[in-house]
């Protein structure tokens, strides 16, 4: 199902946020050129894990799962040739996802002005760590540096008496990323009442902000400042235990404001309805005595037959699960919900879907990550024109 089939979107994002933004339109079937320098390509291509373990910019695990249903040339933007070739390419574009630092596609002679020249439709949408403006502009930046400068470490994870911790890798550029597609469904919806495209200015550290943590909001409405390691003493909230084989995840969820009850009843531990675990407070006064009330009776429960039993009484319990245990996981494949995806040199593999279903189906394409300037002759010269002769001109100069 190629629901945005009708979109054409150039890419010349060598960010994680960008390639993402533009796999998200492109797994929807959103005509999507991504275009790298010809020489060296997308740094993600030289970017651990590789397939079998060997480097190789065309089996980079990151590279191929940020890059699906995408087609791929080269274009060297340093010189005028290539600059001349992207805006033929940029005539009929739709959405055009870039993230160099600010004031770099002015350089190369693509300011926002002569663009809406060129295409007055085109949407633009710059994807930078600090945004386009203010005195963080030009520095340079990362998924980790997101999270800090953007206050997600200061109390999301890790213990109040240890140094912050960062989240799994990606998580805010993955984030800048969605929000980058709203940005992009907001502007395509705008445009068929104005006739004009909008430039984007995306933040991935603005994506770290925003994110629903439950740390910002609180304290701008309060002005409190949530302290780090907030979980250690909630024991029945987020609490990783071990089982007989395996971990799990508690939460009150379910409980109807009877959470020390109902888990005293299920875990047949009479203790978890003493006074003092009778609110947050106390159980965070008195937290090592809880943990061990709750972790002896789970240390010799397996998961599948916890999660089962529990769910039975209305309890809500997660398994902590191993990749193994996601992929092989019979719910997900009942739901059809990993697309396999066959790339030519790196093989058959499962690729995560889009998260939704619509109207029962998977809407992901399975079109593999590009090799580097795979679709140079299809683009530039069955698209654009271009003849074997030019092409060999430009491949001889190294503009593709």
């Amino acid at each position: 199902m190629d629901i945005l089939s009708d979109i054409k979107v150039v890419e010349l994002a060598h960010s994680l946020s960008g390639a993402f933004c533009a796999k998200l339109l492109a797994d929807q079937g959103a005509s999507t050129i991504k275009v790298e320098p010809p020489a060296w390509g997308d740094p993600a291509r030289r970017e651990p894990p590789f397939i079998e373990g060997v480097p190789d910019p065309e089996s980079s695990t990151l590279f191929l799962a940020f890059n699906t249903n995408k087609r791929g040339v080269t274009l060297d933007l340093d010189q005028a040739t290539g600059v001349d070739l992207l805006l033929r390419l940029l005539v009929d574009t739709d959405v055009l996802i870039e993230s160099y630092p600010p004031g770099h596609m002015e350089n190369l002679g693509l300011g926002i002005p002569f663009l809406n020249q060129t295409n007055p439709g085109l949407i633009v949408v710059s994807s930078t760590y600090f945004g386009q403006t203010g005195p963080y502009s030009n520095y340079q930046g990362g998924d980790l540096v997101a999270q800090a400068v953007g206050g997600f470490l200061h109390a999301v994870t890790g213990s109040a008496d240890q140094p912050p911790m960062g989240t799994a890798p990606e998580q805010m550029d993955i984030t800048a990323a969605r929000n980058g597609v709203i940005a992009i469904m907001a502007a395509l919806f705008q445009r068929q009442t104005s006739g004009k495209g909008s430039h984007i200015d995306l933040s991935t550290m603005e994506a770290a902000i925003s994110t629903p943590s439950g740390l910002i909001h609180p304290f701008t409405f309060t002005g409190r400042s949530p302290i780090r390691g907030g979980s250690d003493g909630n024991v029945m909230d987020g609490m990783h235990l071990p089982t007989a084989d395996g971990e799990v995840t508690l939460t009150t969820a379910g409980t109807g404001g009877r959470a020390m009850e109902a888990w005293a009843e299920f875990l047949e531990e009479p203790k978890l309805t003493d006074a003092r675990f009778a609110t947050l407070q106390s159980r965070m006064d008195n937290w090592e005595e809880l943990h061990s009330l709750v972790a002896a009776p789970l240390s010799k429960r397996n998961n599948l037959d916890l999660m089962r039993d529990a769910m039975a009484k209305g309890l809500v319990i997660g398994l902590v699960q191993s990749p193994q245990q996601v992929v092989d996981s019979p719910h997900l494949a009942e739901r059809g919900y990993f697309v396999e995806i066959d790339h030519p040199d790196a093989g058959s593999m499962k690729y995560p879907g889009p998260g939704f279903f619509l109207d029962g189906e998977n809407t992901m394409g399975s079109r593999p990550a590009p090799s580097l300037g795979q679709h140079n002759f299809e683009i530039f010269g069955e698209e654009l024109g271009l003849t074997n002769e030019e092409l060999g001109l430009l491949r001889a100069a190294r503009v593709i």
